[in-house]
């Protein structure tokens, strides 16, 4: 089949097949778009108003992923150890991954937990590439990966049969974002979550690593975010083709890698472990201990 990009946008934004946001937790996104500091007392009473948030959120914290010298008892405890926008990404990434689960869809070809190996695969690899750069908050783009292919969810829900159509095309030895051109009129699963950041009200640094993971030269702001994920991505379905065992013409951005003064040498010992760290850390983290 093929279809429109209008046609495609104009499903997401109008269709009653994904979730809804409740108004708590649209109050607490807001909050924490704010680029004013947040008052650590109000965001953990807006926390609270979140069904079993603030349990969920601290389990996980101290599931072991995190390296964390003591067990983590609070909100505050959390933005002392791992910094207030790290922690403020990963409230938005547990909202969104909980709502928004892998398996939310009805493809016949996608497998949903290789697929969500995938974006912990990205979310671990961004990790180590931010803790590479040197970068104080580098679990905020753990965050990022853990919700940057939230247009692929979307498109498995409202658009199954695509997915399905965009999977034996890879395995012709297409790209999928390239596959997905080829169906949807140059629309991608980027755009679609572009889509649902606006639809969200998500931070405009969430929607720029979003839009902009396969075209991180296109990205005005946010760029080093944008070229993180980017390279954290391609490493990451690099991994999630082997696990499909579909080879396309796939490739890592060497320009990328070089503007963000890593070589090959790093990318390949993230490419060796990571295969490792995901099954740990699939382990570790639990998502659907959340009740909003």
């Amino acid at each position: 089949m093929k279809i429109s990009r209008e046609s495609v946008i104009s499903v997401i934004k109008n269709t009653d097949k994904l979730p809804t946001i409740k108004a708590e937790i649209s109050d607490l996104i807001i909050m924490i778009n704010k680029e004013e500091d947040i008052n650590i007392t109000e965001l953990s009473l807006k926390i609270n108003e979140c069904g079993n948030l603030r349990e969920a959120l601290l389990t996980n914290i101290n599931s072991g992923y995190f390296k964390l010298q003591r067990k983590i008892e609070s909100i505050k405890d959390a933005v002392i150890y791992l910094g207030m926008r790290a922690v403020e990404k990963l409230i938005v990434a547990y909202l969104i991954k909980s709502l928004l689960p892998t398996n939310l869809g009805n493809s016949k070809e996608l497998n949903s937990e290789m697929y969500w190996k995938h974006c912990l695969g990205t979310s671990i690899a961004a990790n180590l590439i931010a803790e590479k750069l040197g970068i104080e908050d580098k679990y905020r783009y753990f965050a990022y990966g853990l919700i940057h292919d939230i247009g692929y969810t979307a498109l498995d829900v409202c658009f199954p049969e695509i997915v399905d159509e965009v999977y034996e095309i890879q395995k012709k030895g297409v790209s999928q974002v390239v596959a997905e051109r080829m169906i949807m009129g140059g629309c991608t699963h980027s755009d679609i979550g572009e889509v649902l950041c606006e639809k969200w009200n998500l931070h405009e640094d969430i929607k720029t690593v979003v839009k902009h993971h396969h075209t991180p030269l296109g990205a005005d702001n946010y760029k080093l975010e944008v070229m993180i994920l980017s390279v954290a991505d391609a490493i990451s379905t690099l991994y999630y083709e082997k696990l499909v065992k579909v080879s396309t013409n796939f490739s890592l951005s060497h320009k990328i890698i070089d503007e963000l003064g890593l070589d090959m040498a790093f990318i390949e010992e993230i490419r060796e472990v990571l295969p490792n760290k995901v099954e740990m850390v699939n382990k570790q983290l639990n998502f659907a201990i959340l009740s909003l």
